[in-house]
């Protein structure tokens, strides 16, 4: 699978449904896609299943007794457990649960903002995106610093 970037706005038509960019279309490389919750919780979020299972899901349950541990079960209701997959049709779009949209305020007949992380797509109402951004106080030097000095210890 390539890498998923760049930013893209994409309408969501009257039955829920949501166009992909061919470029995201291409680079997922899949018939279908899994979305759940954004980790930040007002977006939503696209993988492959093959990433969501065998990547994303498998550093959450990342030994048999991890649904012991009462964080991981936590994580798991609100990420792994309404994550729904969702087939990509011949016109390439995908119908997103009306749950779904809800919780990311995406709403019908609006456009939706893509936004490609390497891995998955982030689906954001772009009036909560512009808010996220305009709140973020580091800049992007500050946020390398910050996470490169954390790996090296």
């Amino acid at each position: 699978m390539q890498l998923l970037t760049g930013m893209y706005t994409a309408k969501v038509d009257e039955k829920g449904r949501l166009s992909l960019p061919s470029r995201l279309r291409t680079a997922l490389s899949s018939s279908q896609v899994v979305v759940l919750p954004g980790l930040d919780g007002n977006h939503l979020m696209l993988m492959t299943p093959d990433y969501f299972e065998n990547q994303f899901c498998t550093q959450i349950l990342s030994s048999p007794l991890a649904l012991m541990d009462k964080e991981k079960r936590k994580l798991v209701r609100k990420i792994i457990s309404p994550a729904v997959y969702l087939d990509i049709d011949s016109a390439g779009r995908i119908n997103v649960p009306q749950r779904s949209r809800e919780a990311a305020s995406i709403n019908v007949k609006d456009e939706a903002l893509l936004v490609g992380t390497g891995y998955a797509v982030e689906v954001w109402n772009p009036a909560v995106f512009d808010e996220e951004e305009d709140s973020a106080e580091d800049s992007v030097s500050d946020l390398a610093q910050r996470i490169y000095e954390e790996e090296k210890n």
